[in-house]
């Protein structure tokens, strides 16, 4: 009798960084959007892919829910830390771990639409030198996607269309996501580079919430050096990247949405929900009054709670890392 053979590798390896440490305040719906996002990507991913998750100190409903998950056979690779490593130590694990040609990464408030991961894999099948694709277009300043501009127009035969080409709409929607509206009129006022190339299009830009990467390519980089949970550490990833002469670009179609901490009531309608989600994600609350606003607004009272939530986050991330 010979011996059993292992299974192929998959030519994906999907990987999602979860953190909600509690189900009060900022992450009182961490768990919903959780189960949203991952429900949307058992849904509507349409090519083969192991599923990795990295749970970085998640309070005891979320791993239950992921434990559960994994029972039932649709996470391949669960990895629980007891304390939060902060993302780039979660990356330096997952990226090294992954077996995929490529590595498709996002944190845990991503929505995957119907056919997201084929989109990504057409930009990296027909443009040449890509680096990283993400699948939720933004007109962002071109600090990480430097050299992308000159290595296109090195292409032979690439089209390079600059102007106002990703709809006003899906940047508004994704600042509105992100609790960033104040920064509308600057982002809308930048032109956009819309690259077309064998009848693929896509646009120069960057993110790293959700982006589909070569496993070997970031493989090379690793381990990312860091110290604090986001910030400076995050962007080395960027200029790494970027600074290895590859593309930074996203599908030329919104095929990710960034749900954020609560998704708001239009978001949830404009990606129809399947009608046994929809009582899971009951997250609309009514804003603020005219005169509760105005005082929230005033600068001294941003300053108080905000020094207030800082203290607390580096009470609570300290606590948990040492």
């Amino acid at each position: 009798m010979g011996q059993p053979k292992l299974p192929s590798m998959p030519s994906v390896s999907v990987a999602i960084l979860a953190y909600v440490p509690f189900l009060q305040g900022f992450h009182r719906y961490g768990l919903d959007v959780l189960k949203l996002s991952i429900h949307s990507l058992l849904r509507n991913t349409n090519l083969p892919y192991e599923l990795m998750i990295f749970d970085n100190g998640s309070c005891d409903e979320v791993v239950s829910f992921l434990r559960g998950l994994q029972a039932e056979g649709k996470i391949d690779y669960l990895y629980l830390s007891d304390k939060n490593i902060g993302k780039v130590g979660a990356w330096n694990i997952i990226f090294s771990s992954a077996q995929g040609e490529y590595l498709a990464y996002a944190d845990s408030d991503v929505y995957y639409k119907p056919g997201w991961l084929t989109k990504h894999i057409d930009v990296f099948e027909r443009f040449p030198s890509v680096g990283t694709v993400t699948g939720q277009p933004r007109r962002r300043r071109s600090t990480f996607s430097e050299n992308s501009l000159s290595i296109a127009r090195e292409i032979p035969d690439l089209d390079i269309r600059i102007g106002k080409h990703i709809p006003d709409s899906w940047t508004m929607e994704h600042l509105r996501s992100l609790g960033k509206l104040e920064t509308l009129d600057e982002e809308l006022e930048r032109d956009d580079y819309l690259l077309t190339y064998e009848g693929v299009s896509a646009y120069i830009t960057a993110q790293h919430h959700q982006f589909v990467v070569r496993r070997v390519v970031v493989q090379k980089f690793l381990p990312f050096p860091f110290d604090r949970p986001m910030g400076a550490d995050v962007a080395r990833f960027d200029h790494a990247i970027d600074g290895s002469n590859l593309l930074r670009l996203a599908t030329a179609d919104r095929v990710v949405l960034n749900l954020s901490n609560r998704p708001d009531e239009e978001l949830l309608m404009s990606i129809e929900l399947p009608e046994e989600e929809i009582p899971e994600i009951s997250i609309s609350s009514r804003p603020p009054g005219k005169y509760a606003q105005r005082f929230l607004d005033l600068k001294l009272v941003q300053r108080f709670l905000l020094a207030i939530h800082a203290a607390i986050f580096r009470m609570y991330y300290l606590s948990k890392i040492a």
